[in-house]
């Protein structure tokens, strides 16, 4: 079998320029350090996985080239960016539903990253700052704080309690 996980520098610059692109110029370095692994794709030989020891970061995700974050991608983004992160904040009594899996709703965030726009990556969090899941934004934070009702984020990863 094919080992398809590298420590190449071409390889993790290309990760690291996808992320200055899709979250903020800088970020690339914080969010993925030298020590990560490539890991590519068998079929398209382009970068799919990114780990930090043997923790998942990211997904390149295809056919847009544009990165998944784990959990404690999420993290990483978080500590790198702080409150510049794409985030949503979670009402107190809708942080049981996000954690059993129910993508959120308008009327369960408090708060919103302003520059959310539809496909970003966002990160959920509860009121006291403990991330809770990742997500894909289907509208923008204006739309999510004005609808009462639809999805604003579909959850990808939740934390598991």
């Amino acid at each position: 079998m094919m080992d398809t996980s590298r420590r190449s520098p071409n390889l993790l610059k290309i990760v690291r320029d996808i992320a200055d692109f899709q979250f903020g110029r800088g970020v690339g370095g914080k969010l993925f350090p030298d020590e990560c692994r490539v890991e590519v794709s068998k079929r398209t030989d382009r970068p799919r996985y990114v780990y930090l020891g043997e923790e998942l970061l990211a997904t390149i995700r295809y056919p847009d080239n544009l990165i998944a974050l784990s959990l404690e991608g999420a993290r990483r983004l978080k500590s790198a960016l702080g409150e510049n992160a794409p985030r949503a904040v979670v009402r107190r009594e809708a942080v049981d539903k996000v954690l059993n899996g129910l993508n959120l709703a308008p009327r369960d965030i408090s708060f919103c990253s302003p520059s959310i726009r539809p496909g970003d990556e966002v990160v959920i969090e509860d009121e006291d700052g403990r991330i809770l899941a990742v997500g894909r934004a289907v509208v923008s934070a204006q739309t999510m704080m004005g609808l009462s009702r639809g999805t604003a984020v579909k959850l990808r990863r939740i934390l598991k309690t």
